[in-house]
């Protein structure tokens, strides 16, 4: 009987060390009824119905946010190099490639110009 006891008090003790520290580092956003100073005394005063009180009553639900999903190379279209539309911004590889082909008219220019018959 004394080990059931000595288990429930060790249980007891985790419960609210975790509500504490679940309290303490929630954003004050998500923390309902009571600031975080009284959720804390209460979960500490009342050990076990305080950190109840605290997950049943303190805490909002997360707001589901748009989460970042993994964009295979099949989803992106720089990837696939198809077509741009026409508002598009241009992107790095987009300037790129235009140096390159400014490059190369200016080096094809020069070689026009030189002309020299070939031996």
């Amino acid at each position: 009987m004394v080990r059931l006891w000595l288990i429930v008090a060790v249980a007891a003790v985790a419960f609210t060390v975790y509500a504490v520290i679940d309290c303490a580092t929630m954003p004050r956003q998500r923390i309902r009824s009571l600031r975080r100073g009284w959720w804390i005394l209460l979960v500490v005063v009342l050990p076990v119905l305080g950190g109840a009180l605290w997950f049943l009553l303190g805490r909002a639900p997360a707001t589901p946010g748009p989460t970042p999903r993994y964009r295979g190379p099949e989803d992106d279209p720089d990837f696939l190099g198809g077509p741009r539309a026409a508002g598009s911004p241009r992107t790095g590889t987009d300037q790129d490639d235009a140096t390159l082909r400014d490059l190369e008219d200016q080096f094809r220019d020069e070689r026009d110009d030189d002309s020299r018959p070939d031996r």
